[in-house]
């Protein structure tokens, strides 16, 4: 019988995982048991500076991400989980174990040839797609955060010392190095409004009655600053809808920074974006 590798049939499940071969320990390996009723799994028990276990380990790597995702290795060091050497009941380490539907079943014992290694793995994809196992492993790779350029690392630190001048400069800096860096625009609006309200008693603003446009937008910045945006975006839309349309510009722009500082991922800040719409068109 032929086994196809990399070549999934159209029904298969995908399966997302970290890796197709990976370390574990008697907590983690509860996050992948559940996997075996969909793809099998080979499990193996090592233990560090142990020359057959390295080489048991090397071979298994290389063979299971032969299969492009039709079976998962899982990697035990039987010294770290000594629960689960005594749950599998080994005799001797290395050992292997292929796992189907929650069922272990031993494979070998001790590091074995890679020819021989391929054959066991051939046989346990056998008998997992006679049981319906038709999973593909997908390697979900892990997002990495966009690194921080000098000048945005600069007007982080400046933020934290208190320096807003100076991170307003760096972000306007870091803006003429890269006109579309959104962690600026963000930065930017964020170390204006700090600055905007720098020495002010938020809560005597919050609590003040905002008679005046200057007041109203004071008051939407320390709604905004203390966490209460659904309020302080109310009050600067109550303001652009009553102001003249010559007078709109200054409010529209203040929303839009408003709403970097408050994330745009925000139900406050879709629904505020919604309604400026509506008033904008």
């Amino acid at each position: 019988m032929t086994i196809e590798f990399g070549s999934p049939k159209a029904n298969s499940e995908l399966i997302n995982v970290p890796s197709l071969v990976m370390r574990v320990d008697a907590a983690s390996i509860r996050d992948y048991l559940p996997l075996s009723a969909k793809i099998p799994i080979l499990m193996i028990f090592v233990q560090a500076s142990d020359p057959d276990s390295d080489a048991l380990e090397r071979s298994v790597t290389a063979l299971v991400q032969k299969t492009a995702g039709a079976m998962i290795a899982l990697v035990v060091d039987a010294a770290a989980s000594p629960e689960l050497v005594q749950a599998f009941e080994l005799n001797q380490i290395p050992s292997a174990y292929g796992l189907l539907k929650g069922q272990p079943a031993p494979l070998f014992v001790g590091n074995q040839p890679m020819e021989q290694i391929q054959l066991v793995i051939t046989k346990v994809l056998e008998v997992a797609k006679e049981n319906g196992l038709n999973g593909k492993a997908v390697v979900k790779e892990i997002e990495k955060e966009p690194e921080l350029s000098p000048t945005l690392s600069a007007a982080y630190e400046a933020i934290d010392s208190g320096d807003y001048e100076g991170a307003f400069a760096l972000y306007e800096k870091a803006l003429l190095e890269n006109p579309n860096d959104a962690l600026a625009d963000a930065g930017l609006a964020q170390v204006k409004l700090l600055l905007r309200l720098r020495g002010k008693d938020l809560a005597l603003i919050v609590d003040s009655d905002a008679t005046t446009d200057d007041a109203v937008l004071e008051k939407a910045d320390a709604l905004i600053a203390t966490g209460n945006s659904a309020a302080g975006f109310n009050l600067l839309l109550v303001l652009f809808e009553k102001s003249a349309k010559d007078a709109r510009e200054p409010i529209r722009l203040r929303l839009v920074e408003m709403f970097m500082v408050a994330g745009n991922d925000n139900p406050d800040v879709v629904a505020a974006r919604k309604s400026l719409s509506l008033m904008l068109f």
